[in-house]
């Protein structure tokens, strides 16, 4: 909704007002010597953190050093540690703080960053405040990136719809690559081994991280979907214009809609948000984890399981340091394992890597019911009563098993499969979960 004129107004002039309220308080004598010499960014940010402290103390800067020269260091090293528990866990976050807005709490880096520049107005005002032994936050056990089984990739390969993004779950899982080297990759890295058919395929690698020579393979499954997704690019396809690889062509281009025609090579950020799109429709990560920094069943948990197969699998450990392009010790470095002795390893560990006999199990009615009881939440169409849902015409409670709304014969998007009886949507074509087709 468009605000009034006058609204406006009322905006523009209360953003004026904040304008003057914060230069006045940067006029302060003891606010003034923070900003000595400091850049501009240093110059705008740190008077309103500064004034944050002093409306929580309810005391101006004067009265605040006033204070601390009478109390002394320690007790004024107590308010800031107090200070910084409550940006923790008590400060709203304001309506230009990002995503975040309204919540409360910062996270542990902004905080501390609040409290270094609070330090620093002391320490410029004679009030030596030293380094303050922050509590180190704990790291949250859902970041860390998990193990994938075989059944859990051919779950993902199932739900992915790019030929790409298939080869590159295949590469990462079954030869270990990380980021870097899949981005890294050209078309002659692999030319030779697929024009022979070499099944496992030798890659010959340099890792730019520890910037060493190493060599890994890509297992069967992966070099089919490689080569099918380099047909496709030589061939053409609705969205693709055929091209005609080099030795120096990337192995993996950006699909975006803007970089599709210039040929650009894959980019990280492009390929950690089609791993987590994925990751999420295979049920690998939950909507919560969609937001996190890591994803947890992302590249780099495909490269670390990789290296937890190979191990159960009886494969020797400088094995598979050096099919990772990890850096060897000293000692191990003049006994590296030969390519034949590597390419023998992966050939017995491979049978837990492919993914054309795993089994994936069947999923119940009952936690069919569930998956389409959260699609409906995501949907916007449920409350926190359990099986009663919200009508998404008239707002009505309405039962999951009814097929109209009784109050106003709106459809309400439910409906049972005729072959299997699970709880589907009615909006779907096919029933997920025996792949009956429900409607032409």
């Amino acid at each position: 909704m468009a605000k009034s004129e006058d609204e406006g107004n009322i905006s523009i002039e209360a953003d004026i007002g904040l304008e003057e309220a914060e230069r006045a308080f940067s006029e302060f004598k003891e606010v003034q010597l923070t900003l000595i010499g400091r850049g501009e960014v240093t110059r705008r940010n740190r008077p309103r953190l500064i004034k944050l402290y002093c409306q929580w103390r309810c005391k101006s800067p004067p009265e605040l050093i006033e204070e601390a020269k009478r109390e002394g260091v320690k007790k004024t090293e107590h308010k800031l540690k107090e200070f910084y528990d409550w940006l923790r866990t008590d400060y709203v976050i304001p309506d230009k703080g990002g995503r975040r807005r309204g919540e409360r709490g910062l996270a542990p880096r902004s905080a501390a960053r609040v409290i270094e520049d609070v330090r620093v107005f002391y320490k410029e005002n004679d009030v030596p405040i030293g380094n303050l032994h922050l509590p180190t936050p704990r790291k949250v056990k859902e970041n860390f990136r998990r193990f994938l089984s075989a059944q859990d990739v051919k779950r993902m390969i199932d739900v992915c719809e790019r030929l790409r993004d298939r080869a590159i779950i295949l590469c990462a899982f079954q030869g270990g690559l990380g980021m870097k080297e899949l981005i890294s990759l050209n078309y002659g890295d692999v030319a030779e081994g697929i024009e022979k058919g070499e099944v496992p395929l030798t890659l010959h690698l340099i890792r730019e991280k520890e910037g060493i020579e190493y060599y890994t393979f890509l297992g069967e499954d992966a070099v089919d979907t490689l080569s099918c997704y380099l047909k496709l690019r030589r061939k053409g396809s609705r969205y693709l214009a055929p091209e005609k690889l080099t030795p120096e062509s990337p192995l993996f281009i950006s699909e975006s809609n803007r970089r599709r025609k210039e040929r650009v090579r894959a980019y990280e950020s492009g390929i950690n948000r089609a791993m987590q799109a994925v990751a999420l429709k295979a049920g690998l990560i939950s909507e919560n984890e969609k937001g996190r920094t890591i994803n947890t069943a992302g590249i780099h948990a495909l490269r670390a399981s990789f290296s937890t197969i190979l191990r159960d699998q009886g494969v020797p450990s400088d094995y598979v340091e050096e099919m990772l392009g990890h850096r060897l010790p000293y000692e191990g470095a003049y006994m590296r394992p030969t390519v034949k002795q590597l390419r023998e390893a992966y050939i017995r560990a491979y049978p837990a890597l492919s993914i054309k006999g795993a089994v994936i199990k069947t999923v119940s009615n009952s936690d069919s019911d569930e998956r389409v009881k959260d699609y409906l939440a995501r949907a916007g169409i449920t409350n926190q009563m359990g099986s009663i849902y919200k009508c998404p015409v008239c707002n009505s409670d309405i039962d999951r098993n009814w097929k109209i709304c009784p109050y106003c014969g709106a459809d309400i998007g439910i409906t049972k499969c005729p072959k299997c009886e699970s709880s589907v949507s009615s909006s779907w074509k096919f029933c997920p979960y025996c792949k009956e087709r429900l409607k032409d």
